[in-house]
């Protein structure tokens, strides 16, 4: 038998190099299977758009250092696609969208090659394409273990062939509920399934999904979240989600469970450490099974209807770190609620939300126990009393919201000795809470976020805001400051975004230049400062200077493409609104009412036309470059003196809804093209200007117009006949949408959503004799006011169509014929006033059926016959109704004193008074019997007090006798002077 030959160390060393060569053939560090890598090239050819430049790697031939690509260490196939977007955005309603970062374009079913795909993430892109379905081919890459579908901008039907991922473990097709499901008993095929979320997926019409969901045994964390969800199939299965011993994690917000919260069945799931159901219409108390939850450590049942104090069994729950309650009615003591959370969890707690809750109570001082809090809100609440100055233990507090009580008393630095770590701070309004610190104090926090509005923090500037340099968010409105801004205050929050120290007594002047800020929102309106209008942050979004002193002219700068609001009313401006205004390109309000502005606005025409030339066929075309057109929405410039015609830039603003350009000295005739052009027009006042001509025809193709007001210019003619089109005006008590309201028109401001819009009273009605200023109010106002004209003809009879009216002045015109019949229909009318006319005939009788009818005039016309009486009518101007008809002759009846022929006074007649008369006839009559009374007290004292008698008579003898000497004297002394003489 032959020995065998040991290799040499030559051949240990060519074996060891093939055994490398071989392992870096099949490595992520080799080359990757040529079909694979075709697979990934032809899935780029489908992406159209890649701004955050992910698949800038993907070129050479080893596809398995590409980004986003893995592969097998051995074999080289792709195991893993990650092409996530890292920037996606959250909007208002918390749904995840893509930014601007996404890749655009289609999945290819160029994925289908690569056999051996374990885990696909595409989440945040556009690859879908606008509003497209998930591919049902997803369902063929049947070893995925993992699949992130979330936040790709799908919709309509997510397909059950997903039910085919049979080795599936997490699956993540967060949508939005353009995206629905009508039955997922397919989710049952996936028995491996850990991780389920399909937040914002329409699962309205699966009925069978709490039975569907007790089929996966090994869920972890389920998140179904703005499904539509709701509980009415559920509430009778006595086994349900029995099978859930793994779940942790449980997320069921904003459904429709519609069910008392102490029923639910979600209390036996004993494995859970997060449960979150906010906005889930959850009724009834808390449920005592909570303290079965020992293992809890989020609790968030916020923006629900559950009632009463939680229950004392939450003791059990020790690992609790996250609560939150905000938005039910707890209606309880504070000091109760802190007592019931777990003693045990006292040093674990870190959030604490409480808002809303309708708690009650004196002291917060139970709260010092929850030594690891870093969150503690408890704003919208009832809480009275001072704030303990043991908060300041509370070392780990981040933010602090106490805003909306009722808690008084001062605050100083010991409340914030210990506050090392916090980074906002929210005292706003409550009774009389004040901020008193000493000058010279160093905060030991460096805040992010300040709200001390309506917290008193005056009379002098506060200094230790300037080592808060941090600052993104300050508001110190309606702070008590009587001072001036110190030359600190703008480079020390040069990089914040919102700031609002409006509604103080602040003097000074503005610096002349603000583009060194990054500023968003700015309030300063309600001081008294002066000097010019600075030039404005690039960043600016909202500006508001209103109430103030400043004069010079409008910001001529146009470097703020992102201004969107701008609100300098009631100041002293001067010159024209300059052409940067066309510039504006996001403006939606403007306000500069109540200054001094001259000329006219400016025209934001058409930029010129522009040859281009076509390669393709040698051809040149003409096309216009810039079609201009404004966003503005609101546009306030009354009481100014604008000159010229009706502005033609205004038919560049498709979008306007509120237009006021009343007492101004503006001229000539309405346009036609107001209704075509502004066919959105809310709101049209131009009274007391000096427009002439006919109210024209097309003015009434204003659907959507509520406030009408020509009143106090030259129009002449008839009233336009089709008043029926004002489709507005014939709904009762119809608000405009939230959206549409100048008062409550969201903008987007620093670190949140807030509601900010106009915050004057810039925009007035007469209404009722009088101007009248309308702020959120301005949502319900019809009224329609064309008085102080030269209007001739007869009131249009369709008037009386327009059944939302609440205000009707045709008053100081030249209007003839009747008062329409029907104008009783016009229920919802509070103001009516048709004086100084040439109207004839009688009052109609439905007027007296206006039940929200408060103040009529029909003085000075050619009225007649019998005033209408009763009911409503019977109630008006009381002090002196009569001044309601005065100046019409032949016009007779209560409560004029002209009576008509044939009445006769009746009983009713005698008794009845206006209310001057009756307190004219109280006064004499309480004369009259106070006369009385004294007289028989008198007498009677005479008939039966003996020694009155006697004194009453004694004093008749002594004045007798005092009368007889005296007239005797003086009849002696007159006769010796006649005998002297």
């Amino acid at each position: 038998m032959a020995t065998a030959t040991p290799p040499s160390s030559t051949s240990y060393l060519l074996i060891i190099l093939a055994l490398a060569l071989a392992a870096s053939a099949g490595s992520g560090n080799g080359s990757c299977i040529p079909a694979e890598r075709a697979a990934l090239l032809a899935f780029k050819a489908a992406i159209t758009s890649d701004p955050a430049n992910l698949l800038g790697s993907w070129h050479g031939h080893d596809c398995c250092q590409w980004g986003g690509v893995r592969c097998h260490s051995r074999t080289g196939h792709v195991v893993k696609l990650d092409l996530h977007n890292e920037f996606v955005q959250e909007d208002y309603a918390s749904f995840w969208f893509p930014g601007n970062h996404s890749l655009h374009g289609q999945i290819s079913s160029s994925l289908l090659a690569l056999p051996h795909l374990k885990h696909l993430n595409l989440s945040g892109n556009m690859v879908l394409g606008e509003g497209r379905p998930i591919p049902e081919f997803m369902g063929s890459l049947r070893r995925l273990t993992h699949l992130d579908l979330s936040s790709l901008n799908f919709s309509g039907r997510v397909p059950p062939q997903l039910g085919n991922l049979s080795k599936l473990v997490y699956l993540d097709i967060n949508s939005d509920m353009m995206t629905y499901s009508m039955d997922i008993s397919w989710l049952a095929r996936l028995p491996s399934l850990k991780h389920l979320d399909m937040g914002g997926v329409n699962l309205s019409a699966a009925v069978d999904w709490v039975q569907t969901l007790n089929k996966l045994p090994n869920l972890v964390v389920l998140e179904l979240n703005h499904c539509g969800l709701n509980d009415y199939y559920s509430r009778s299965t006595s086994l349900l989600l029995h099978n859930l011993t793994l779940l942790e994690e449980l997320d069921l917000s904003n459904n429709h469970l519609n069910s008392p919260a102490v029923k639910n069945w979600l209390w036996g799931l004993t494995s859970l450490k997060s449960l979150i159901i906010y906005g889930a219409q959850l009724g009834g108390t808390f449920p005592l099974e909570l303290g079965n939850l020992t293992l809890l450590q989020t609790l968030d049942l916020s923006f629900n209807d559950i009632k009463g104090m939680i229950p004392a069994t939450l003791k059990k729950v020790c690992n609790l770190r996250y609560l939150n309650l905000q938005v039910n009615k707890i209606d309880g003591d504070i000091s109760e609620l802190i007592q019931r959370l777990p003693n045990c969890s006292s040093r674990n707690l870190q959030v604490q939300t409480l808002g809303e809750t309708n708690i009650t109570g004196t002291t917060l001082q139970s709260l010092v126990n929850l030594s690891s809090l870093n969150t503690l809100e408890l704003s919208f609440n009832h809480l009275r009393g001072s704030v303990p100055v043991e908060i300041g233990t509370l070392t780990n507090l981040t933010n602090l919201s106490l805003k909306f009580n009722k808690l008084t008393g001062v605050i100083s630095e010991d409340h914030f000795a210990g506050l090392t770590n916090l980074k906002e701070i929210d005292l706003s309004y409550n009774n009389g809470l004040a901020v008193i610190v000493d000058s010279d104090w160093e905060p030991p926090f460096n805040l992010q976020l300040a709200r001390l509005a309506s917290c008193h923090l005056g009379p002098q500037f506060p200094k230790w805001l300037r080592s808060q340099k941090g600052i993104v968010l300050l508001d110190i409105s309606n702070a008590g400051i009587i001072d001036r801004i110190p030359y600190w205050f703008w480079t020390t929050f040069s990089d914040a975004q919102f700031l609002n120290v409006s509604f103080n007594q602040i003097s000074g002047e503005l610096p002349p230049n603000l583009d060194f800020m990054s500023l968003e929102i700015l309030f300063l309106q309600s001081n008294h400062l002066t000097g010019l209008v600075p030039q404005l942050p690039r960043t600016i979004v909202f500006l508001d200077i209103s109430r103030n002193c400043l004069s010079g002219f409008v910001p001529s700068n146009s470097q703020a493409p992102s201004l969107e609001a701008v609100v300098l009313f009631s100041n002293c401006i001067i010159g024209a609104i300059p052409r940067s205004f066309c510039q504006w390109s996001n403006l939606r309000l403007l306000d500069l009412s109540n200054n001094l502005l001259v000329g006219q606005l400016p025209d934001c025409g058409r930029k010129e036309p522009r040859r281009w030339h076509n390669t393709s066929n040698n051809t040149s075309r003409v096309r216009i470059t810039n079609h201009f057109g404004l966003e503005v929405r609101t546009l306030l410039l009354s009481n100014n003196s604008l000159s010229g015609g009706f502005p033609s830039l205004l038919r560049r603003c498709r979008n306007l809804l509120f237009l006021d350009l009343s007492q101004n000295k503006l001229s000539g005739d309405l346009p036609a093209w107001i209704s075509d052009r502004m066919a959105a027009l809310i709101m049209l006042r131009l009274r007391s200007n000096n427009f002439s001509g006919h109210v024209p025809i097309e003015i009434t193709g204003l659907l959507a117009l509520r406030i009408l007001d020509l009143a106090n210019n030259t129009f002449h003619g008839d009233i336009p006949q089709s008043l029926v089109n004002f489709k507005a005006l014939t709904a009762i008590n119809e608000a405009v949408d939230r959206e549409n309201n100048p008062f409550t028109e969201e903008y987007i401001g620093a670190m949140s959503y807030d509601n900010m819009g106009l915050t004057g009273d810039s925009l007035s009605v007469v209404i009722k004799g009088q101007v009248l200023a309308y702020r959120e109010n301005s949502v319900y106002l019809m009224s329609i006011d064309l008085s102080c004209n030269s209007l001739t003809g007869q009131i249009p009879e369709d008037i009386s169509s327009l059944v939302g009216l609440i205000n009707l002045n045709l008053s100081s015109n030249f209007l003839s014929g009747n008062i329409p019949y029907k104008i009783g229909n016009l229920q919802a009318l509070e103001s009516l006033d048709l004086s100084k006319n040439q109207l004839s005939g009688e009052i109609p009788l439905g007027l007296s059926n206006l039940t929200s009818l408060s103040y009529m005039n029909l003085s000075y016309n050619g009225l007649s016959g019998r005033i209408p009486l009763g009911r409503q009518l019977d109630t008006l101007k009381t002090d002196d109704p009569a001044s309601m008809y005065i100046g019409n002759p032949g016009l007779c009846g209560r409560p004029l004193p002209k009576q008509c022929l044939g009445d006769q006074p009746t009983q009713g007649d005698s008794v009845r008074w206006d209310t001057y008369g009756q307190s004219q006839m109280d006064i004499l009559f309480s004369l009259i019997v106070g006369f009385v009374v004294g007289l028989w007290m008198v007498f009677c004292g005479l008939v039966f007090m003996k020694k009155w008698r006697y004194t009453y008579f004694r004093l008749l003898d002594k004045l007798s006798d005092k009368v007889y000497v005296i007239s005797v004297v003086t009849w002696h002394k007159w006769s010796r002077n006649i005998g002297e003489n």
